[in-house]
């Protein structure tokens, strides 16, 4: 026995050292014309057969480099240099090479090309600075296939049945067309429709904010970033299509949308109509058009510290709800140019959309109140709203010389709303004895108009890091509604026998106001080669008002209520101090520093004649730190400290009202929070292998935080309000793994975290501590051929409530979800899809039945004409007719579950006509 085993540890031993024998090759980098060593020049190594990238490094100070640990095989090692001629050298490696290839000797391009003309073949993958390139071409797709294909075949890049991109494990939210916006930067519009072989190179990179590509100085902000270089025959074209899907009666998905690029011109209209939950395609693809984006002088409403949000965006514009019964329409047009040799610069984005829903929902719940007395209340609501709005967004750019712009934005809107609805509640205790009940019907009209925007004028002087900024940015903002607000409330004693009813019907009239101007002066020097310095000042003022008029319908004539009614008026001046230091050596980086904020505030309250006046210095240190590994490991650390001033509804010192059963009245005494926030994180992408692990974890506690207080009493009345409390934290993390085979076209991952949240509430005078954890488990697995694809995502989650007040159970909840979805094409240019999502959520000790659903869709397409352009599709949805509108929640000392209305089983007959492509000659379309 022990010979044997002796004789298996030698060969064990045997194999692992041969195994481990792999080849070395170093060299150094040098200028062919000064001798002098060329440092951080990029070297490669490239796969022969494949052109897949092995393994890359940059040249050290010296140019010196070094490989180790490459298996044996054919390979090409390829060194770049700026303004230098590629070095491209064959290699053929066995396990015991080793190999000084001594200098390399890099020649200029312009000497080079004054000499001899080189033709060269580009590398699949390759690193460009700190981007990542791949050769369009080098990836096969069918023919007609859009963006979306070809970003399928790219290692590292994925693309979900939505067309949402993940590059490197992150979301991809911008996606560049040469550089520039492509009708705005969505992701979708421009995947979807531009044609995989109008494409030269797909590059991605991870994209500063603005502020740091001006100043230079690191922010901790990035963006997942993806630029597609056309093929210079293909920077012209056009995009059109018409999509028309019908069950014939009443349910429909409609759209058209025309649009034209030519070099720096784009132009586009459209127009979308749905009665589905979903939003249609064509608007899903035009909503994200949008103004220039700038970066708001935000200071809160009532004076919190400096944050810089991206400003212009129009997410927001045309809210679209989950739930309920839908009729969205919308139109848009959106132009963009460059004139005067690309001087010059216009952007304008005009939008309407009306969305109507019309929704019935339901809602029981069961809470613990600290006395240990238990209350069940179950209601139902039906509800039906109008929402509609029109907006002009757009931008100015004037590059005055080289090194200055001038920017201007702007955006400007109008919308209205009209809603009624009509709702029921009775609340009964825990020995099932009627307490209260409610009827209500309430029915609103309000309109709104807005106007921001944003003038800026910076400027980079001749000795680099120096830069210059100036924001001017006027806002203004007017808010008018009615509601009339009908309401019977019926109250019982302890035996539930019934006592006695109140009747309320009140006309409510709010107006509010707000106008702001603010300016930002930003000055960023360099002081030498590893220090970086960057100063600021801002400045905001503040006016708004908030005028209440609540009248009584059952006096004869109309009696203004002077409780339920306030006249309100917030004036808040703002300086904003800030000083940033940055320090940067060879991949290490550290930027640190502090923004003090003044604030100086008035409310007036004119119907009371009281006024208060308050003044708070407001301390917002930071400090962000990266370590770049290597070209594609990166190890960040961010610390943020910031105040946040109480908003003008917690301040407003009266009773808001719906109903007697509850109310709410402001606090004209609440202080600032202030919260601080950490956060660390990795990353690490290996592009030869296609393996992604990211890591992350954040901790985040606020002091003197605004949190709600609830007087409740027998009748399960509520009156609410706001105070300063601590206790508030929250701690959370994420483990994700993805790896690729790109010669089995597989990809498979997985992502785990955690999320723990603790809160302070207040309820009759006694502090609640609630806790909520939850654990999340999320899978993928995808296989994708030209002809065949198919993916399996599982997840699963897992909360946990507690309550220092007591629980009504355990306070445990889990679910678990499964993704299945397949394509796979047909003979005839035909396509079929099936998707299963299988969703289960077990009894448990809150709820006591299973809900478990299997929702299962399918559509089968074919594409007519030489260009396959025409598509027809038959579609079914929720073929086993278990789609419902639920969810349920539980807590410590609550547990709550919902219904909403949905859309049941339907069949879509569908007609796409896609005549999008591009202006190139057929010769070179390959």
């Amino acid at each position: 026995m022990l010979k044997t085993f002796s004789i298996f540890i030698f060969c064990y031993f045997h194999l692992f050292a041969v195994s481990a024998q792999k080849s070395h090759i170093k060299g150094v980098v040098k200028d062919s014309l000064d001798k002098n060593g060329l440092a951080h020049s990029a070297v490669s190594i490239i796969r022969a057969s494949d052109s897949i990238l092995v393994k890359s490094t940059r040249t050290d100070s010296i140019g010196y480099f070094e490989f180790n640990g490459i298996p044996k095989g054919d390979y090409k090692i390829l060194a770049t240099y700026p303004k230098m001629a590629d070095y491209l050298r064959n290699l053929r490696l066995t396990d015991t090479s080793n190999i000084n290839l001594g200098i390399i000797r890099m020649e200029l391009k312009s000497k080079l090309l004054n000499e001899v003309v080189i033709q060269a073949t580009k590398n699949a993958i390759r690193m460009k600075g700190d981007t990542l390139v791949f050769q369009a071409d080098s990836f096969a797709v069918r023919s007609n296939a859009n963006l979306q294909e070809l970003l399928k075949r790219l290692p590292g890049i994925e693309v979900d049945k939505n067309g949402r991109i993940k590059a490197q494990g992150k979301e991809v939210k911008t996606v560049l067309v040469d550089g520039d916006e492509f009708f705005g930067d969505d992701p979708l519009l421009a995947t979807k429709y531009l044609k995989a072989n109008a494409v030269d190179e797909v590059q991605v990179y991870d994209k500063k904010s603005k502020n740091a590509e001006l100043t230079g100085i690191e922010d901790g902000i990035k963006n997942k970033t993806i630029n597609i270089k056309l093929k210079e025959n293909a920077k012209n074209g056009y995009l059109s299509t018409i999509d028309l899907n019908s069950n014939g009666s009443d349910l429909g998905d409609y759209g058209g949308m025309f649009g034209v690029f030519k070099s720096k011109l784009k132009t586009a209209i459209y127009g979308t109509y749905s009665t589905l939950n979903s939003e249609s395609k064509i608007n899903n693809s035009m909503r994200k058009l949008k103004g220039e984006d700038y970066d708001l002088i935000e200071v809160g409403d009532d004076g919190a510290s400096v944050m810089y949000v991206s400003g212009g965006d129009d997410d927001d514009d045309a809210p679209f709800s989950s739930s309920g019964l839908p009729r969205n329409a919308s139109l848009g047009a959106h132009f963009s140019d460059k004139f005067d040799d690309n001087k010059m610069g216009l952007k304008v984005n005009l939008k309407g959309f009306n969305n109507r829903n019309v929704n019935h929902t339901t809602a029981d719940a069961q809470e613990l109140l600290p006395s240990g007395k238990q209350f069940l209340s179950s209601g139902s609501t039906d509800s039906k709203s109008d929402v509609s709005r029109e907006s002009i967004k757009g931008s100015y750019t004037y590059n005055i010389d080289p090194m200055s712009t001038l920017r201007v934005s702007f955006g400007a809107s109008q919308g209205k709303t009209n809603d009624i609805s009509g709702s029921t509640n009775k609340t009964r205790s825990d020995n099932g004895l009627q307490i209260s009940d409610n009827k209500q019907r309430n029915q609103g009209k309000g309109s709104t108009e807005t106007f921001n925007g944003n003038i800026n004028w910076s400027k980079k002087f001749t000795k680099k890091g120096r830069t210059l900024s100036i924001d001017l940015q006027p806002e203004n903002q007017h808010v008018q509604n009615t509601e009339n607000s009908v309401n019977i409330t019926n109250y019982y004693d302890i035996n539930g026998v019934f006592e006695r009813r109140d009747s309320i019907d009140l006309k409510k009239e709010n107006t509010g106001t707000q106008q702001s101007l603010g300016t930002r002066i930003n000055y960023t020097d360099r002081l030498s080669d590893q220090w970086r310095i960057e100063m600021g000042y801002s400045f905001k003022t503040i006016s708004s008002s908030s005028n209440r008029i609540v009248l009584d319908n059952l006096s004869h004539p109309k009696q203004k209520i002077d409780s339920l009614s306030n006249d309100f008026r917030f004036i808040n001046f703002s300086n904003i101090g800030k000083l940033i230091v940055q320090y940067n050596y060879d991949n290490f980086s550290i930027s640190t520093g502090l923004e003090a904020t003044q604030t100086a505030f008035e409310l007036n309250d004119l119907d009371k004649t009281t006024d208060f006046r308050r003044d708070y210095l407001n301390l917002s240190p930071r400090t962000n730190l990266q370590y770049k590994i290597s070209p594609s490991t990166s190890l960040y650390f961010t610390y943020n400290g910031y105040m946040q001033q109480p908003n003008i509804e917690q301040l407003q010192p009266v009773r808001q009202i719906n109903t007697p059963l509850y109310q709410v009245i402001g606090n004209s005494a609440l202080r600032p929070s202030f919260t601080n926030s950490f956060n660390i994180s990795y990353n690490s992408f290996r592009f030869a292998s296609d393996q992604y692990v990211s890591l992350d974890f954040n901790y985040g506690f606020t002091n003197n935080a605004i949190v709600g207080t609830e007087l409740v009493d027998e009748f399960n009345k509520r009156i609410s309000s706001f105070i300063n409390a601590s206790g508030n934290n929250s701690i959370s993390g994420n483990f994700s793994y993805s790896k690729g085979f790109s010669k089995w076209n597989i990809r498979f991952g997985f992502d785990m975290g955690f999320n723990k949240t603790n809160s302070v509430a207040i309820i009759n005078f006694t502090e609640n501590k609630s806790s909520s954890t939850q654990y999340n488990f999320r899978g993928s697995f995808n296989y994708y051929t030209s002809n065949l694809e198919f993916s399996y995502v599982p997840s699963a989650n897992l909360m946990t409530g507690k309550s220092s007040i007591g629980e009504l159970n355990d306070g445990k909840s889990i679910s678990h979800n499964h993704e299945i979805g397949g394509t796979i094409q047909l003979p005839y240019h035909m396509e079929f899809n099936t998707t299963f999502s299988l969703s289960f959520q077990p009894a448990n000790s809150s709820f006591g039945q299973d809900v478990n659903t299997a929702i299962w869709n399918s559509y089968l397409s074919t594409k007519l004409l030489k260009s396959q352009s025409l598509e027809i599709r038959l579609s079914v949805n929720d073929i086993l007719n278990q789609r419902i509108g639920y969810n349920r929640f539980v807590g410590g000392n609550i547990k709550s579950e919902n219904t909403f209305s949905s859309i049941p089983r339907y069949v879509l007959l569908g007609i796409n006509w896609n005549l999008s492509g591009n202006f190139m000659n057929k010769n070179n379309s390959k």
